[in-house]
């Protein structure tokens, strides 16, 4: 029997690990990217970090066994259903503003066929809209702003057709920058809202 199994997502890949009773295959993700996953049984321990790299515990005493090719048919006759049913993976889009407004930039606003697409694609979508703002500016400005951008967003969003199940309007402020800033910095890469649809 497994005693133990970790998942050890490497520098921001994600990975997808699929089991069934003493087997576990490692999968990329959607964009390809692997992770790596640790299989521990009371006798050793095994670490998978090539995709459909498998490997076998065959009692509660036994370690894994070596890690070897599991072949496309053979995942999808094994685990086909249950990851068939699996919902799909969160997408983020970032939207980015012109300085101390609620103004998308051109090529942000550009992105919201494709916000829309992906919430119609989607059964019980769910939306998580953060808003956020760069370091220019006091704390109750810059909290201020970011709930307005995540609001217009929102707005924009609906009257485009995205008919969400679910929606999460937050702001940070100027705290959770994507690129860290001294105070007082316009930079335009902080003033975004990140929409999530799930």
């Amino acid at each position: 029997m497994i005693k133990a199994l970790r998942l050890l997502p490497l520098a921001g890949l994600l990975l997808l690990a699929a089991c069934s009773g003493d087997r576990v295959v490692l999968l990329p993700d959607p964009n390809g990217h692997v992770g790596r996953v640790e299989v521990t049984s009371t006798a050793g321990q095994q670490v998978l970090t090539e995709a459909s790299a498998g490997t076998e515990v065959g009692s509660r005493t036994s370690a894994p066994s070596a890690p070897k090719a599991v072949s496309a048919d053979d995942i999808q006759q094994t685990w086909g259903k249950a990851m068939a049913a699996m919902p799909p993976q969160p997408t983020t889009f970032l939207l980015y503003f012109k300085s101390g407004t609620s103004e998308l930039t051109d090529e942000s606003r550009a992105e919201f066929p494709r916000i829309v697409a992906e919430v119609t694609n989607r059964p019980h979508a769910r939306l998580i809209v953060v808003g956020h703002a760069d370091t220019l500016g006091s704390d109750q400005i810059n909290q201020t702003i970011s709930r307005e951008r995540a609001e217009e967003v929102m707005k924009m969003l609906t009257e485009a057709g995205a008919k969400p199940e679910g929606v999460e309007v937050a702001s940070h402020g100027k705290r959770n920058p994507l690129v860290k800033t001294a105070d007082g910095v316009s930079e335009p890469r902080n003033r975004r809202v990140s929409v999530t649809v799930q």
